[in-house]
């Protein structure tokens, strides 16, 4: 991997997070840079997905407490 490269990844601690936590990256990353927009799609649609479950969540948790608060009324 070039430093080019391994200081567009490294200089963001979330991108740097989803390049450890999915390692096979550096296999792509290693043979050819062009592989870098993947490796940038693959990244933007992971978080897309985390921002979606904490969505989720959240509308969750409020269901939970509005069904709480209708039955204390």
């Amino acid at each position: 991997m070039d430093y080019e490269l391994q200081f567009k990844i490294y200089k963001d601690k979330k991108m740097t997070k989803y390049l450890k936590e999915n390692s096979e990256w550096y296999k792509y990353l290693n043979r050819s840079a062009d592989n870098y927009k993947r490796f940038l799609s693959g990244f933007k649609k992971h978080n897309q997905e985390i921002r979606t479950v904490k969505f989720n969540e959240v509308v969750d948790t409020l269901d939970t407490i509005n069904s709480i608060f209708k039955i204390i009324n």
